[in-house]
């Protein structure tokens, strides 16, 4: 069955597509596993329900999570938790983590979160569940929280057609738990069968841009586009990704992405697993042999979602950046690649590539009368006066305010991703 989606209010349910197959009561058993070694008993089952699952994401398997939480895990607390149905096995795998976070009301508070969220490297996080199981899933969670020590969760950057995020809210509501929902912009594009085909998608100025900005290279230059197929190869794009990238943001004195040792980390461990698998899209342009751009994305299933990007901003004036992407989008569609996703943000850059708009969900709650229930109401007064201020404040001010904002003690050590204003 079909129901309506609705974005219309930040706190409504959120009406999903629904499993067909019949609901009944299940009580699941549900396991906690503590470690990276202790996930030796369930490591297969995972990957086997992330595969059977439909609609699931890159960002879901245990490939990604593992190699996140290797470079990222610090002093977070790794829990994941595995629901079984004693007659069909693992139905539902849910990768979450506990921090201690500072707390502007508190001085500290526990925060039960999804793994790969705290980073800004990974979208499109969920639950892993099985059809027809979402029901019980959200009932067993529940039933499980109840009994650890937290103060406020909080499951950010879920897909707006999650099923488990429609059945958490139902749950609490049934509960009589509040719990805040707002929305993150997302960007993808729909491709079709071919090239020509997906140019008609775009405006006639884009059209014009793609053929005109690649031939005006051609013109000047030897152009050649490199797509990273050896490991041997790895090192040496991974390196020219990451100096393209933070020669662009030192360019505007902001310190960019892979200023962290430990997202050059994740990179290299995330990158060298997905490449035996076939799942990356690491490319590179070159100017008369010469690197100056650079694009890393993730193949899966029919869906290539683009992470990061450089340029050198010496070349900006020749749109380098523009003409690699129409470069891995054409290659995309030849290869049978239906879906380009932006991911987060919905910048103008983005949008001419004739996407579509969509939202992720970030889904606050704690229990009712509690600290953590406290701490999330003035997460939402707070959130509402800046919304209010930002709204009346010129444009101009308000950057020059965050850009201050960076300079003082306590923002967090791992900025969100960055995105250019434009590849051009």
């Amino acid at each position: 069955m079909t129901n309506p989606h609705s974005d219309a209010n930040n706190g409504a349910l959120i009406n999903v597509q629904t499993s067909i197959l019949p609901q009944k009561e299940i009580e699941l058993v549900v396991s906690e596993h503590r470690s990276c070694a202790d996930l030796e008993s369930i490591r297969n089952q995972w990957s086997k329900l992330v595969q059977e699952v439909p609609g699931t994401s890159i960002f879901v398997t245990p490939e990604w999570l593992l190699s996140w939480w290797h470079a990222y895990c610090g002093s977070r607390e790794f829990c994941l938790l595995a629901f079984t149905d004693p007659q069909a096995g693992v139905v539902a795998i849910a990768p979450l983590y506990k921090e201690v976070a500072k707390s502007f009301v508190f001085s500290t508070i526990r925060v039960l979160r999804l793994m790969g969220d705290g980073s800004g490297d990974s979208d499109d996080l969920d639950f892993v569940v099985m059809p027809g199981y979402a029901p019980a899933v959200a009932k067993a969670f529940f039933k499980w929280l109840r009994c650890k020590r937290w103060d406020t969760c909080e499951l950010n950057c879920v897909s707006s057609q999650s099923e488990i995020a429609a059945m958490l809210q139902e749950e609490m509501r049934s509960m009589g738990w509040g719990c805040a929902v707002t929305f993150r912009p997302q960007i993808r594009v729909s491709l079709p069968d071919t090239w020509e085909q997906y140019l008609k998608q775009l405006s006639s100025k884009e059209r014009k841009k793609v053929g005109y900005l690649l031939r005006r290279l051609e013109a000047h230059y030897e152009v050649a586009f490199r797509r990273c197929e050896r490991a041997e190869e790895l090192p040496a794009f991974l390196e020219t990704l990451f100096s393209l990238h933070q020669k662009r943001w030192e360019a505007r004195s902001e310190p960019g992405s892979f200023s962290l040792p430990e997202r050059r980390d994740f990179y290299g461990e995330m990158s060298r697993l997905l490449l035996s698998r076939h799942w990356l899209e690491l490319w590179q342009m070159e100017l008369n042999g010469v690197p100056v751009a650079a694009q890393i994305g993730l193949r899966y299933g029919s869906c290539i979602y683009a992470l990061q990007e450089g340029f050198d901003p010496a070349y900006a004036d020749d749109s380098v950046g523009y003409v690699l992407r129409s470069h891995v989008l054409r290659s995309s569609i030849a290869s049978g690649i239906r879906c380009y996703d932006f991911l987060y943000g919905d910048q103008q850059s983005k949008q001419r590539w004739g996407a579509d708009k969509s939202h992720y969900l970030d889904i606050h709650f704690a229990r009712p009368g509690t600290l953590g229930a406290f701490q999330l109401a003035a997460q939402q007064t707070c959130r509402a006066t800046k919304d209010w201020f930002r709204a009346r404040v010129p444009a101009e001010i308000w950057q020059i305010l965050q850009a201050i904002r960076r300079f003082f003690p306590g923002q967090s050590a791992l900025p969100a991703k960055l995105e250019d204003p434009s590849t051009d």
